[in-house]
């Protein structure tokens, strides 16, 4: 049986500007990127928005390479000094995630920073998903930072397909989703058939209606755009693999208020809190997914992962670079 925690807030319905910004990140070139982004979010915050949600990897990129680790940070690296001082400078809670290293390893991490400058939280990826595999650890935690606009759920692009989300998102009963993407546009390759990369693409642009309606709340998902330009394991060169975009805000009720294409740009848009709305009855799993009719590809991705995470865990260069950056100040 799921059980459920009560809301930080509870009782209050409320109204919240939110914001999505969907942009494309150079691979490597963090202060570029943050650079970048600065324009949007200030766009964003012009429009009136109090919470804005940057793209999964939005600060370093992404590649299925060890080059990846060029763009690793200690836990107040650049990223979060930026999200901290663009959050006091604007009054705005900020969010993007970013190549973590700590200790002898390397996370997806999200960080998710207030008005006042200050973090309110993180949440580590959990489930690297295909090649991340070989690049990064998946994190532990519960998926879900306090905040003093209530409980915020946060699910990193892949994460979101699996039971263990919907339930801590219930179990903890989130106020408002978020689901920060890096996902490319699924094509047909040699694990990926047609109808798979299909159906694969459509799920995930309905991920936070499908999230909405499991729980009652707002969920915004925020995608990058551009290309993906790296080398696939086991698949050979991948290059020009569009990212799919698609960054759209679901309202409580399941309401689509905005969505955007594969173009670069801001979705603003007003979302309601409300502890009424919110479903009683815990998400239903099918088996570890969170969703039912998983495509035979997908079901075979877990065990890539697997094997494919042996080469991480065995990595002395892994272990040097992470202890290395995670020293840095």
């Amino acid at each position: 049986m799921v059980m459920r925690e009560k809301s930080i807030v509870t009782g209050t319905k409320r109204t919240l500007r939110v914001a999505a910004v969907q942009m494309i990140s150079e691979t490597g070139r963090i202060a570029d990127n943050l650079r970048r982004a600065t324009g949007f979010v200030e766009e964003a915050s012009r429009r009136g928005a109090k919470l804005i949600l940057l793209p999964e990897f939005m600060p370093p990129g992404y590649c299925w390479r060890k080059e990846i680790w060029n763009g690793a940070e200690p836990r107040e690296g650049p990223t979060v000094k930026w999200l901290k001082e663009t959050s006091k400078r604007l009054g705005i809670w900020l969010g993007t995630s970013y190549l973590e290293a700590d200790g002898k390893d390397f996370y997806n991490t999200f960080v998710l920073t207030n008005p006042d400058g200050a973090e309110d939280g993180r949440v580590r990826k959990h489930s690297p998903a295909l090649g991340e595999a070989c690049f990064t650890r998946g994190g532990a935690d519960l998926q879900v930072i306090s905040t003093q606009l209530g409980k915020i759920g946060v699910a990193i692009c892949y994460d979101n397909h699996f039971a263990y989300t919907s339930r801590n998102m219930y179990s903890q009963s989130v106020d408002l989703m978020l689901q920060p993407h890096l996902s490319p546009t699924a094509t047909v390759n040699k694990l990926t058939a047609e109808k798979a990369a299909k159906f694969i693409n459509e799920r995930i642009r309905k991920l936070p209606m499908t999230y909405a309606d499991m729980l009652g709340i707002p969920v915004i998902l925020c995608n990058q755009t551009g290309y993906w330009h790296s080398p696939a394991p086991g698949l050979g060169a991948a290059e020009d693999i569009p990212l799919d975009g698609h960054s759209s805000i679901v309202d409580s009720d399941g309401t689509t208020k905005a969505q955007l294409s594969t173009e670069e740009g801001v979705i603003v848009e007003d979302v309601i809190l409300d502890p009424a709305l919110k479903k009683d009855v815990p998400p239903h799993a099918y088996g570890r997914w969170a969703m039912p009719n998983v495509p035979t590809t997908m079901q075979n991705w877990p065990l890539i992962e697997a094997i494919l995470s042996i080469w991480y865990k065995f990595s002395r260069e892994r272990k040097l670079r992470a202890r290395e950056i995670s020293l840095q100040k």
